[in-house]
């Protein structure tokens, strides 16, 4: 009884972690979120792009944020991810109904 497999209950692995990993992607953000303030505040790009550049800025953002501090890089994430894509479908869609409601 003393043999019994304890596989079942030890942590999966992970990737080990470095702390350059994150102050680069801490880094990356605070540099997205100034150019972010830049491009309103400046006449940088002309005012049709600001908008979609703000927005591809927030997309990498929300990836780094999730692949590097909420460790979706990890394996046995795969259920976390594709609840994040489902919410983030339902989001999209709710707002383009909203928006295209008459």
């Amino acid at each position: 009884m003393a043999d019994q497999n304890t596989s079942n209950t030890q942590p999966t692995e992970h990737k080990p972690e470095s702390k350059m990993k994150h102050i680069v992607s801490f880094g990356a953000m605070i540099l997205l979120t100034i150019a972010a303030f830049v491009l309103v505040l400046r006449d940088v790009v002309p005012v049709a792009w600001v908008l979609p550049l703000m927005l591809g800025f927030a997309v990498i953002q929300v990836l780094l944020q999730l692949f590097t501090f909420m460790h979706l890089d990890q394996k046995g994430s795969l259920y976390y991810i594709l609840f994040i894509a489902f919410g983030v479908i339902v989001a999209v869609v709710s707002a383009a109904g909203i928006i295209l409601m008459p």
